[in-house]
């Protein structure tokens, strides 16, 4: 990404060149003229300004990460103790965002019990019939022909992964979990042996072209699926965290927020790119468990910065 030390930098080399360029004119012409000497001193003092403010940003960033760092572990001490949590990450979403959620959920005393990616095709509308098919040999009860594909999916990971009642994966559960897998829609693997009892829904960043409509609404339907798993009259609670400190246009967050009648069950977070978001991310699941929801982070519709610390 193209920031501010990189237009510093830029900067940099630009009066650099032409300081140089300037000293070798003076040694070739003993009568060059005063005012160019006076811009080549003038450039060399932009030089060492912007490498003063370059240092200044340097030593900044390091006190934001050291802080960030030690306030988390304070933050975080104690607040997912003994609990299990699921990430499930969709397509594009930054492997250093998944990272860093579960470090910060194992910081918090709590247990990443499966780590699930799910595929593209999942959201593909021309594979709509390709998915169907894979899940509706399941027979899964509560399944009928009008839920999308993604919702179907979503269903069904819900029952392969997560469970409100604390215990092992049943038989059914690692049915499903090898469906999925063997179709190549989600990764489940099959010697996860705990149910998740919250799910962390980690989602791509803001794009300089953002996907269709219609892809981002299956993303959501998949959302909304994992929190209705068939079967389970309590919900499964789920927080959707977003890399999108860059704006909420074409997001997965953003539509929730704007768009889904989920918008009032589902958790969401918009800053999980951040350090303090990922610390966000992990107070609303802790908000979740206790059976309250809220939309967090710095853009669009968020309800507060983050939830309340208890």
């Amino acid at each position: 990404m193209i920031n501010f030390r990189y237009h510093i930098v830029s900067l940099m080399a630009v009066f650099l060149a032409l300081a140089v360029g300037i000293a070798v004119g003076v040694s070739l012409s003993p009568s060059v003229d005063e005012g160019i000497l006076a811009q080549a001193q003038q450039d060399r003092n932009q030089v060492t300004a912007l490498r003063s403010e370059l240092t200044r940003r340097d030593n900044l960033d390091t006190y934001r990460s050291t802080y960030d760092q030690r306030t988390a572990q304070l933050v975080l001490a104690g607040r997912l103790t003994d609990s299990r949590v699921a990430l499930v990450v969709l397509p594009d979403a930054p492997g250093a965002v998944v990272a860093a959620v579960s470090d910060a959920v194992a910081q918090a005393g709590g247990r990443v019990v499966a780590e699930v990616k799910v595929q593209q095709e999942v959201f593909d509308p021309t594979q709509a019939d390709t998915v169907d098919r894979a899940v509706a040999d399941l027979g899964m009860v509560g399944l009928t022909d009008d839920m999308t594909p993604a919702t179907k999916v979503g269903w069904c990971l819900s029952r392969a992964i997560a469970s409100k009642n604390a215990g092992s994966r049943d038989v059914d559960a690692r049915t499903v979990g090898r469906t999925l897998a063997s179709a190549g829609l989600a990764d489940v693997r099959d010697d996860q042996d705990d149910t998740a009892q919250l799910v962390i829904v980690i989602t791509a960043p803001t794009a300089a072209q953002p996907p269709a409509t219609e892809v981002t609404q299956a993303h959501v339907e998949l959302d909304v699926g994992i929190r209705d798993q068939p079967g389970n009259v309590d919900h499964i609670p789920v927080v959707v965290a977003g890399s999108n400190s860059d704006g909420l246009d074409g997001t997965d967050v953003g539509a929730i927020r704007t768009s889904s009648p989920a918008s009032g069950e589902l958790s969401t977070v918009d800053v999980a790119d951040l350090p303090s978001g990922v610390v966000t991310t992990v107070l609303a699941g802790k908000e979740q468990l206790l059976g309250e929801q809220g939309h967090y982070g710095a853009l669009g519709r968020a309800d507060d910065a983050l939830p309340a610390v208890r």
